[in-house]
C-alpha cells in the first residue's frame, strides 16, 4: 500500500509559468494534478483593488488548499503548480502582524500540516516579462495588479527560495521555453523524472 505519494510542486511568481508547466509533467509522468484555482476566490479582485481584502483572501487560498490536499489517497505521483505551503510565502507580504498572528492561529485550529514535496522546481523570469506574461493571458481578477505589488511578490519568492531546505531545481522560464518548443519540454521532463526516481529510490 502507498501511503505517502512523491510529490512535484512547481512554484515562482505569478507569470512565472507554474500551470503549464506542471500540466505537462503531470501528463508525462502519469501524475494526478492539483492546480490552485485563484478565479474561484471572491476575495482576490478586491485585493488587487485596494487594501481591506487581504486576510479574507489568505484565508480563502488556505481553504482551497486544506481541501486539495487533505486526501491525497493511494496516487503514487502528484503533481501541482504551487506548495502546498504557499502561504508561508504570501501572508507575511500581505497581512499586518495582528491578521498574520490571527491566520497563523486559525491555520493551526485547522490542522493544515502538508507532507512536504519530494522535489520543488522553482521558475523565476524578469519582471517585465511576468508582466507582458499576465497581461498576455487577460484573467479578469488580475486587471488591477500593479507592477509595484508584482516586484514585491517576486522579492518575496526569491527570499523564500533561498531558504528553502529541500531538493529544489530552479529554472529560468525566460530562457526555457516549455509551452512552445518541444525539445526544451523533452529535456525537462527527463531532467525532472530523474530526479524524481532518485528521490523514490532514496525514500523507498
Amino acid at each position: 500500500m502507498i501511503t505517502s505519494p512523491c510529490i512535484l510542486s512547481v512554484e515562482g511568481p505569478i507569470g512565472a509559468g507554474k500551470t503549464s508547466l506542471a500540466r505537462q509533467l503531470a501528463h508525462a509522468l502519469n501524475g494526478r494534478l492539483i492546480l490552485e484555482t485563484p478565479a474561484k476566490n471572491p476575495f482576490l479582485p478586491r485585493f488587487y483593488q485596494g487594501p481591506g481584502a487581504a486576510l479574507a483572501t489568505e484565508l480563502q487560498f488556505l481553504l482551497q488548499r486544506r481541501a486539495q490536499w487533505r486526501h491525497l489517497g493511494n496516487t503514487p505521483r502528484i503533481i501541482s503548480d504551487h506548495s502546498a505551503r504557499k502561504d508561508e510565502i504570501f501572508t507575511p507580504l500581505t497581512l499586518d502582524a495582528e491578521e498574520l498572528q490571527l491566520f497563523s492561529a486559525l491555520r493551526a485550529v485547522l490542522n493544515y500540516r502538508p507532507p512536504p514535496a519530494r522535489l520543488m522546481i522553482f521558475l523565476n523570469a524578469p519582471l517585465p516579462i511576468l508582466l507582458e506574461r499576465i497581461r498576455a493571458r487577460g484573467d479578469a481578477y488580475e486587471r488591477a495588479l500593479t507592477p509595484t505589488y508584482l516586484e514585491r511578490v517576486q522579492a518575496a519568492y526569491q527570499a523564500w527560495r533561498a531558504n528553502y531546505p529541500l531538493p529544489c531545481l530552479d529554472i529560468d522560464s525566460a530562457q526555457v521555453d516549455f509551452v512552445h518548443d518541444p525539445r526544451h519540454t523533452e529535456q525537462l521532463i527527463h531532467m525532472v523524472g530523474h530526479r524524481l526516481k532518485a528521490a523514490e529510490e532514496r525514500d523507498a
